[in-house]
């Protein structure tokens, strides 16, 4: 049986926030009570100049000095650097169903969408079912003090609001 909570679309939602912001995400399919939040972001993030979502994203994720401030990487609060053993764990994971993402392994847009691609498999997949909840755990476990650094660090507000509403969705797995 899957975990309740939310649907697919509620992950792939964290990974496009998540994602460097080219476009806006497109909340759909969100549990009860975050369709309203995540329109609210919406309309927040459509009233900042795209410059300044981009630059925003990079001061906060990319790069930054002294150094960046909310790295969206799990190794870096699983491991304390980047590239560690989860890393390699969750780069296991993808290759074991065909997949090499572009991006590292345990970025949280990458995990995120890898997630919600696999919650569709795990429905009728024993094996599908185990990995996904091995990885939403891997993925549960680093995200709060990320979201943590998110809220602190956050200039514009509006990362500061997709950390809140991305914890919701992950919390609605549990």
């Amino acid at each position: 049986m899957m975990p309740a909570g939310t649907s697919h679309a509620g992950l792939r939602f964290v990974s496009q926030l998540f994602s460097y912001p080219e476009q806006l995400p497109v909340p759909a399919d969100l549990p009860a009570g975050m369709a309203a939040e995540a329109g609210a972001l919406m309309g927040e993030m459509v009233g900042v100049a795209a410059v300044r979502l981009q630059n925003e994203y990079v001061r906060l994720f990319v790069n930054a000095l002294p150094e960046v401030p909310c790295p969206p990487y799990g190794s870096v609060y699983l491991e304390g650097s980047l590239m560690g053993e989860t890393t390699l764990m969750v780069r296991g994971l993808y290759r074991k169903y065909g997949l090499e993402p572009a991006e590292m392994p345990d970025h949280i847009a990458v995990e995120s969408e890898f997630l919600a691609w696999l919650q569709g498999l795990a429905v009728n997949d024993t094996a599908a079912r185990q990995d996904f909840e091995h990885l939403l755990g891997h993925l549960q476990e680093w995200t709060g003090p990320f979201f943590d650094r998110v809220e602190q660090h956050d200039q514009l507000g509006c990362y500061r609001q997709s950390a809140r509403l991305a914890r919701a969705i992950l919390n609605k797995h549990c």
